[in-house]
């Protein structure tokens, strides 16, 4: 627990055991805004006093009494007389309480924002290929979670929030994971090698397979070489994709990767492989979504609004990916059985040996 978000907690709860008449313009500070249980059930018993009521030589027993009536053990066990004191006389002002709230408050929205993308991370990494679009579920449920904590935020006083809400003094810089979290090369092999040997598949994934999708750069040359080749209405094969590949940056698939390419072609698996192209693309990066979410919410510089329109805008390449995931899903030319479709009578050319491809990339 960071020590400065334990002091505001400590500091927010002493200011109202001090001035316990102020607790009812607090109830701005959600119980679950405490980093710790203790301190979060402390808070709810509170609340549930009318101090009104209550002398003020009364308020340390009238707050045991409630604590007494919280149903876990453990928690009553460490919200002790001597605790609270130490509560009591943790608060430097007890007049800057709206503040030491605030705190509280952003301190809770970093945790939040950094156990979404520890979330996001977990799914994207222990997920199954085709569970992809089920996994992209939880953006919604984390987008949810996002304006839920704006809405928190935003019920503090404005007098408050203009003192915290402060814009960072530098660009936040953040580190770049080092590896993807999923990749899956035979199929982005199949894929473009079943495209080469027969290119009137491209209108069946053209519409949802991406260049970005591929791991392998020089896979997603070929791609998008083949793609414009289409567009244009222009022959496809070995010569006019290497040609076409030529004029654009990056990787360059050598003659031995293109001819590789196209003698491994079988016809009538690009949507079928394609799938687990995108699925594989999709959760590497709602992984990137949740390690850029996680990596924001652990630098203190940036102020609540500030991280909240951060986390959303980490999340739009995610988002983007539900539509593509659904759009595959609703294309009938999608291979839906459990082994690629065979060859039609139409096809001229012999297919490949029913095993793995092996293509030296």
């Amino acid at each position: 627990m960071n020590r400065r978000t334990r002091r505001a907690e400590e500091a927010l709860l002493g200011a109202m055991l001090f001035r316990p008449e102020a607790l009812p313009a607090m109830r701005w500070v959600p119980a679950g805004a405490f980093s710790s249980p203790d301190l979060g059930a402390l808070w709810t018993a509170m609340q549930s006093i009318d101090f009104r009521t209550v002398p003020t030589n009364e308020v340390p027993a009238a707050v045991t009494a409630a604590v007494a009536r919280i149903e876990d053990q453990g928690l009553r066990r460490c919200l002790t007389p001597s605790r609270i004191a130490e509560l009591a006389s943790a608060c430097p002002e007890p007049r800057n309480a709206a503040l030491y709230g605030g705190m509280t408050v952003e301190a809770a929205i970093h945790r939040s924002v950094e156990h979404a993308g520890n979330e996001l991370r977990h799914t994207a990494q222990h997920a199954e290929v085709d569970q992809a679009g089920q996994a992209l579920d939880q953006i919604e449920r984390t987008g949810n979670r996002l304006a839920a904590l704006d809405s928190a935020w935003k019920a503090a006083p404005e007098t408050v929030r203009n003192l915290l809400d402060t814009p960072a003094e530098e660009p936040i810089q953040l580190a770049p994971r080092t590896t993807r979290a999923r990749v899956d090369l035979q199929a982005e092999a199949e894929t473009v090698a079943s495209l080469l040997w027969q290119p009137r598949q491209l209108p069946e994934v053209t519409g949802w397979l991406r260049s970005a999708d591929f791991s392998d750069k020089r896979l997603a040359a070929v791609y998008e070489a083949m793609t414009t080749l289409h567009d244009r209405h222009a022959p496809i094969d070995t010569v006019t994709v290497a040609w076409e590949a030529a004029r654009r940056p990056g990787a360059q698939p050598s003659s031995q990767v293109l001819d590789e390419l196209e003698r491994a072609g079988m016809g009538g698996t690009a949507a079928y492989t394609g799938e687990h192209v995108l699925g594989a693309a999709v959760l590497d990066r709602l992984d990137a979504t949740g390690h850029h979410m996680r990596d924001l919410a652990l630098h203190p510089q940036l102020a609540p609004t500030a991280l909240v329109d951060h986390a959303e805008q980490a999340m739009q390449p995610a988002i983007a990916d539900r539509e593509r995931v659904h759009q595959a899903e609703r294309e009938p030319e999608l291979a839906r059985d459990s082994e690629p479709a065979p060859v039609g009578p139409a096809d001229t050319q012999p297919t490949a040996p029913e095993h793995e491809m092996e293509i030296n990339l």
